[in-house]
C-alpha cells in the first residue's frame, strides 16, 4: 500500500489492534474485539446508508410512475426525474459515496490484519528483513502470507531474534482454541483448519439473507419496484459471496478467515439491529416526510397541468419545476416559527393600531368638550 494510506489510516488501526492485543495477551480475541469496535465506528454510516436507500426506494416509485406516463417520450422522462431528486433532495449515487467512505476502512483493516509486523508493530521492511535473515529465512515483501507466517517463526524462536524488541519486534501466538491462525487450510488435508472456510461461507450466507429479508421488512414497496434482471442479480450475489468467503479462507491465513467470519456475524446482528431501530422508532418520521413527498408531488403535477393548460392558451409560464423545496422536519418547524412571529408581528402592530386611534379619538372627544366650555 502506499506510504500515505498506511500512514493516515493503516497505521492507527494496526496500533488500535496492537493494544487490544497488549491488554487481552490473545490474538483470536484481539481481532474480534477489534473488529466489534471497527463496526461500531462505522455504525453511523451504516444507519445513514440504510436511511437514504430507504428514501431512494420511496422515490424509486414515483420515478417508475414518471418513466410510464413519459414512456413515449424519454427525454422528458429523464428530465421530470432529475426534478423530483431535486425537489426530494435525494441523490441515485448517496449509498455508493456513503460506500466508497467504507470501503477504504475495510481494506485498511485487511491489510493491518495481513501485515501485522508492518502496522502492529511499526517496523520497517528493511528491518523485517534482517529479522527474516536471523532466521535463516528470506522475506518476500510481496507475499500476503509472508508476515504473518514470519511473526509466527519469530514467536517459535523468539531467542534468534529477541535483540528487535528494541526496535518494536514482539511475541504474537497465535494459537487460538487449538487452530493455529498463521496455517492456511488445505483443501486435500482435512483438519480443524477447515472450521474456518465452512464457517465464513456460512456466516457470509447468513448475512447476505438476513439483508436481502431486512431490506423487504424496511422497503417493503422496493420488491415491486425491482425488475427481472436486478432480481436474478440479487440471486446470484446471495450464492457468489458465500462462495467467494469459502475461497477466501481457503487461500489466506486462518486469521483472516477468522476475521472474514466474525466481520459477517457482526454485519448480519447490525443488519438485525439497524433495521429493527429504523422500523420501531423513525417510522413516525417516515411517515411524515412521506406526506409531505406525496404534497410536494401532487403541488408539482398541479403546477405542470396549469403549465399545460397556460401553454396550449398561448400564455408562457416560467415554472420549470425544479426549484421547488425540500421540506424536512426542521425546515418546517422553521417556516411554522416564521410564520407564529409574523402573527404575532401582525397582532401586536394591530393592537398598537387600535390603541392609537383610540387615543386620537379620546383627544378628539377632550377637544370638543373644551370648545364647548368656551
Amino acid at each position: 500500500m502506499g506510504d500515505f494510506f498506511g500512514i493516515i489510516l493503516i497505521r492507527p488501526l494496526g496500533l488500535i489492534l496492537m493494544g487490544i492485543f497488549s491488554l487481552v495477551q490473545n490474538y483470536g480475541v484481539a481481532l474480534i474485539l477489534f473488529t466489534l469496535l471497527v463496526k461500531l465506528i462505522l455504525l453511523p454510516f451504516m444507519y445513514k446508508q440504510k436511511k437514504n436507500m430507504k428514501k431512494m426506494s420511496l422515490v424509486q416509485a414515483e420515478s417508475a410512475a414518471i418513466q410510464k406516463r413519459y414512456a413515449k417520450n424519454k427525454e422528458k422522462a429523464n428530465e421530470e426525474i432529475a426534478k423530483l431528486y431535486e425537489r426530494e433532495g435525494v441523490s441515485p449515487t448517496g449509498s455508493c459515496l456513503l460506500s466508497f467512505i467504507t470501503l477504504p476502512i475495510m481494506m485498511a483493516l485487511y491489510y493491518a490484519v495481513r501485515e501485522p509486523m508492518t502496522y502492529m508493530m511499526g517496523l520497517s521492511d528493511s528491518t523485517i528483513e534482517k529479522i527474516a535473515s536471523a532466521l535463516g529465512q528470506t522475506y518476500d515483501s510481496a507475499s500476503i502470507t509472508a508476515q504473518i507466517q514470519l511473526a509466527k517463526d519469530v514467536n517459535d524462536n523468539w531467542d534468534a531474534v529477541s535483540q528487535f524488541a528494541a526496535d518494536g519486534l514482539c511475541r504474537i501466538d497465535f494459537n487460538f482454541f487449538g487452530i493455529d491462525l498463521s496455517a492456511i487450510p488445505q483443501f486435500a488435508q482435512f483438519d480443524v483448519l477447515w472450521l474456518i472456510p465452512i464457517l465464513s461461507g456460512v456466516t457470509a450466507l447468513l448475512s447476505s439473507l438476513a439483508m436481502q429479508k431486512m431490506q423487504k421488512i424496511q422497503n417493503p414497496n422496493a420488491q415491486q419496484n425491482m425488475n427481472t434482471q436486478m432480481n436474478s442479480t440479487m440471486n446470484a450475489m446471495l450464492i457468489m459471496m458465500p462462495l467467494m468467503s469459502i475461497w477466501i479462507a481457503f487461500t489466506l491465513p486462518a486469521s483472516m478467515g477468522v476475521y472474514w467470519i466474525v466481520n459477517n456475524i457482526f454485519s448480519l446482528v447490525q443488519e438485525l439491529g439497524l433495521t429493527w431501530y429504523i422500523v420501531t422508532f423513525d417510522k413516525a418520521v417516515d411517515d411524515e416526510e412521506t406526506k409531505e413527498r406525496k404534497r410536494r408531488e401532487a403541488a408539482h403535477q398541479a403546477k405542470l397541468a396549469e403549465q399545460e393548460e397556460a401553454r396550449k392558451n398561448g400564455v408562457q409560464t416560467e415554472y420549470l419545476g425544479a426549484k421547488s423545496e425540500n421540506v424536512s422536519r426542521k425546515k418546517l418547524k422553521a417556516r411554522e416559527a416564521e410564520q407564529k412571529r409574523l402573527k404575532e408581528k401582525e397582532t401586536a402592530a394591530r393592537a398598537a393600531q387600535i390603541k392609537a386611534e383610540k387615543e386620537a379619538a379620546r383627544r378628539a372627544g377632550r377637544q370638543v368638550d373644551n370648545d364647548e366650555s368656551s
